[in-house]
């Protein structure tokens, strides 16, 4: 018996970090935005649908990797919201819809923008969209450009 308790304190204390590590996710994009103007961040919007067969590969397989998880909480304020369409819906009951202007035909989708919606690409007319699959690796190097892109554009507005 003592064994398996020593046991399961190794293992605690071993993937403590990992599980502290998690991605937090916000569901409202009223209160992600507001956390990212208190933060000064930008967002990272993920937008699933019911039908996405790589939606859950990403939310189980790669932002849960350590590494990724740390560099997405300390430098982006992280928002998932339901791409899907009426009967589509991943839940029973709708709380996270994803509004008109973010709704993609292709899932996952992931907007990299300003803590006001801001517009990260050089000419200001569209968001930083990346669509499809993405694995950790792809996904810290599109971190860091979009954030890079944050702080060149938009640097002094939010500078913290």
């Amino acid at each position: 018996m003592k064994v398996l308790f020593i046991i399961s304190m190794l293992f605690s204390t071993l993937f403590s970090d990992m599980i502290e590590l998690s991605t937090d996710w916000y569901r409202n994009l009223s209160e992600a935005k507001a956390k990212a103007i208190e933060l000064k961040k930008p967002i990272l919007l993920f937008i699933h649908s019911r039908n996405c067969f790589y939606c859950p590969k990403m939310i189980e397989q790669v932002f849960p990797e350590p590494s990724l998880a740390e560099h997405l909480n300390r430098d982006f304020v992280l928002l998932s919201l339901d791409g899907s369409t009426d009967s589509d819906s991943i839940e029973d009951e709708v709380t996270d819809q994803a509004p008109q202007r973010f709704i993609t035909s292709v899932t996952p989708a992931i907007f990299f923008m300003g803590p006001n919606e801001e517009k990260l690409t050089r000419s200001k007319k569209k968001h930083m969209v990346i669509y499809g699959f993405w694995g950790v690796e792809d996904m810290k190097e599109w971190a860091d450009d979009a954030l890079k892109r944050f702080k060149k554009t938009y640097g002094d507005k939010y500078a913290k």
